[in-house]
């Protein structure tokens, strides 16, 4: 299949620490190959000269949460030497590097999951944790992790009635979060699994259901998690495509702009409770649905 832009260059953005693509991401490298492109695996964090590529899309710089500041400042620097090559865009990339961006689609009507955010300020009394966790009658117990986080770094789970051997270590990482904490219910419904549903171009393209190993809520592979391939109800399809649509209200982006996007969240009462949406670095799981790949390959050469 020809394209537009059958000479074009394109960066698949991955981080110094793991400077290839993703064994999921060869199916997406292949496709654009496929498509006269030539493509290039780049860490973010290595010298590169960036005004050689026709797009720049981010893929697995799954070491942006560690250097939340550096990452932004490189968002922005490609934003204003290289305008429109960056996917997703760098508004939206910038609007949901801090989990905070879970307020704004809360305001535009999404279902969240409830949150309580704690931040560090200086000379502010660190709240207790076991009367936070009592005041909101959370019978599950909860879940802390910080608000700039990837891959379940600095998550874990507070049993009931045993927040309070969790005080230090909840001190420490307020202390070592200047963007603040999130304390959330435990969602018993994570053992059933938790949704991803893949949208690419704005369009729903596939969906999987990740289950943690017994005995643990993380759902990611690094902890045991296991994937499905599944067919979510028609219901289940349009909350998530009004996750996309509060998120585009909220970083004046067109829907059909956004490049890739994936909504995780479990569901509860037959309707999509929003967990995360992830538009920086989600794995988007091409292995499990064929075709996806070469339909996402198309979108970056065509666009």
């Amino acid at each position: 299949m020809s394209s537009p832009l059958s000479a074009s260059r394109v960066a698949l953005i991955t981080y110094s620490g793991v400077p290839a693509i993703t064994t999921d991401d060869r199916l997406l490298r292949d496709a654009l190959v496929a498509r006269g492109a030539a493509v290039d695996a780049r860490p973010w964090d290595a010298r590169t000269d960036w005004s050689s590529y026709h797009r720049i899309v981010l893929r697995s710089c799954w070491n942006f949460h560690h250097r939340p500041k550096e990452f932004l400042l490189w968002v922005n620097e490609v934003k204003e030497n290289h305008d429109g090559t960056l996917r997703n865009s760098p508004e939206l990339v910038q609007w949901s590097v801090d989990k905070r961006y879970l307020m704004d689609l809360d305001a535009g009507g999404i279902a969240i999951v409830p949150t309580i955010w704690v931040s560090a300020v200086e000379g502010d009394v660190v709240p207790n944790l076991d009367a936070l966790i009592a005041a909101q009658g959370w019978k599950e117990g909860a879940v802390v992790k910080p608000a700039i986080s990837a891959t379940a770094h600095q998550t874990w789970r507070v049993a009931p009635d045993l927040a309070s051997e969790h005080q230090a270590r909840f001190e420490s990482l307020l202390a070592s979060s200047p963007s603040g904490v999130m304390v959330q219910p435990f969602l018993p419904e994570i053992r059933d699994g938790e949704w991803s549903l893949i949208f690419l171009g704005g369009e729903f393209s596939h969906a999987v259901v990740k289950r943690p190993a017994d005995g643990d809520f993380r759902v990611q592979n690094d902890f045991g998690g296991t994937v499905e391939r599944r067919e979510p109800e028609p219901s289940l399809i349009e909350d998530a495509r009004a996750v996309l649509r509060a998120a585009a209200r909220a970083t004046d982006t067109r829907v059909e702009d956004i490049l890739y996007a994936r909504v995780d969240g479990i569901v509860r009462d037959g309707a999509l409770l929003l967990m995360e949406l992830e538009v920086i670095e989600p794995m988007l799981f091409f292995s499990h649905a064929p075709g996806a790949a070469a339909r996402m390959a198309e979108l970056i050469v065509s666009r």
